[in-house]
């Protein structure tokens, strides 16, 4: 008889896990700490700020076990390798072909996430991959489907789903408790400009080449690698319009199919200053429609406000709900597909999901519906034009050359999708 390793079984019960799961399910594990040779294997890819918080988190979580750390900056991987006595790499491939391990924790800058991510998929790894998803929409589709072919389990980084409060808000509204939606109000804090261009020496714990992998090779300047500037340079991410925007946005998706709803129309402004290191697009204005349902999206706070026929509203923060009327949050939703989903730990649903075979509370389809609306909206901005979108087929409708070439952009050799 053949021996089944720890391996096999957390594989076979994700295949075996009926497709038929609701994201805001419940997820139920065990009070007992599980031996060390069965518990959730994890490696880390980025392990700088946000990175480092991640690794740590996920040394809290009962089930799971952090082995490896791979990070461009020798200091990093090296330090956050000691904090769980694991292994430090400066080449995720070499990781992954070297150590045993489930699934990859993704927090890298932006325009790693999703050649990371296919890389892992197809070394059937289990994926938490941190906000926003991809530098395009050729990319976010190729994930999706790559992680299907592969039965992947996917977490994405928008924590706010594990969020009591975020939860109750968006199941009210979809329980009807201000009507029919007519509008929808999200705001994300703004980008900017500037950044300096000039070339300097590159520091000696950076593997700078690495760092820039599929990217377009550039000079190294003291802001190119560093937050907040490299969020907001065009060749590795599209500014806050994705990467804070994805908070807000997935929250109007976990509340409402506005999104599914019909033909999405985008238009809108927003500056770039091209000769900037920070070139992304800030200060946006843009006027979109979901089907019959009017989104604004512009920069301000972190906010969805759900807006119904008759006037009344709920709105969504990270920092607490308000509504038209304080008593249209007094409701509890009685659908079961509606039921509180977590016990507000984001980490630890993900290796519950994995190993209970679910469907994390932040799921890859829902992520893929929330990154092409700031993908959409980078192309309007940038091609001044009018763009139409088809929720379901996932395609441009009526679309020009230059909106369809800003579906995907170059990969630098030798890297690829």
């Amino acid at each position: 008889m053949q021996k089944t390793t720890r391996r096999d079984f957390l594989r076979t019960s994700a295949v075996l896990a009926s497709p038929m799961v609701f994201p805001m399910g419940s997820i139920f594990g065990d009070d007992t700490q599980a031996a060390p040779n069965n518990r959730t294997t994890t490696a880390h890819f980025g392990v700088g700020n946000q990175g480092g918080g991640l690794a740590r988190a996920f040394l809290g979580c009962k089930d799971a076990q952090c082995v490896a750390a791979a990070d461009c900056y020798k200091s990093r991987r090296d330090g956050m390798a000691a904090i769980f006595q694991g292994k430090s790499y400066g080449d995720f491939r070499e990781l992954l072909d070297k150590e045993d391990v489930d699934a990859v924790i993704i927090a890298t800058p932006d325009h790693w996430h999703v050649p990371l991510g296919l890389y892992a998929a197809r070394k059937k790894k289990h994926l938490y991959i941190e906000k926003p998803l991809g530098l395009t929409i050729e990319q976010n589709l190729l994930l999706k489907k790559v992680a299907a072919e592969n039965k992947t389990c996917f977490q994405y980084g928008t924590q706010q789903r594990s969020s009591q409060h975020c939860w109750h808000g968006c199941a009210l509204v979809r329980s009807g408790a201000i009507g029919k939606v007519r509008t929808i109000e999200v705001d994300t804090p703004d980008g900017h400009g500037g950044g300096s261009t000039v070339e300097a020496p590159v520091p000696p714990d950076l593997d700078f080449e690495m760092w820039t992998g599929p990217a377009p090779k550039a000079p190294y300047t003291v802001d190119r690698c560093k937050p907040d500037a490299t969020y907001m340079v065009y060749d590795y991410s599209i500014g806050y319009l994705g990467g804070w925007g994805a908070h807000p946005l997935d929250i109007m998706v976990w509340g409402s199919e506005a999104d599914l709803s019909g033909t999405i129309v985008v238009e809108g402004t927003g500056k770039h200053n091209d000769n900037d290191l920070c070139n992304a697009v800030y200060n946006w204005d843009m006027k979109i429609k979901l089907g019959a349902v009017d989104l604004v999206f512009r920069p301000g706070g972190d906010r969805t406000r759900f807006i119904g026929e008759d006037g009344r509203w709920i709105e969504v923060r990270r920092n607490g709900n308000s509504a038209s009327d304080p008593s249209l949050l007094e409701g509890v939703p009685k659908e079961e597909s509606l039921a509180w989903h977590s016990d507000e730990n984001h980490y630890n649903n993900f290796i519950q999901s994995i190993r209970n075979g679910k469907t994390p509370v932040s799921n890859l389809a829902d992520a893929v519906r929330s990154d092409n609306i700031s993908q959409l909206c980078d192309i309007a901005v940038r091609t001044k034009s009018v763009v139409k979108w088809d929720p379901i087929k996932m395609e441009l409708i009526d679309s020009t050359a230059e909106q369809r070439k800003m579906l995907s952009r170059p990969i630098r050799a030798p890297w690829t999708l």
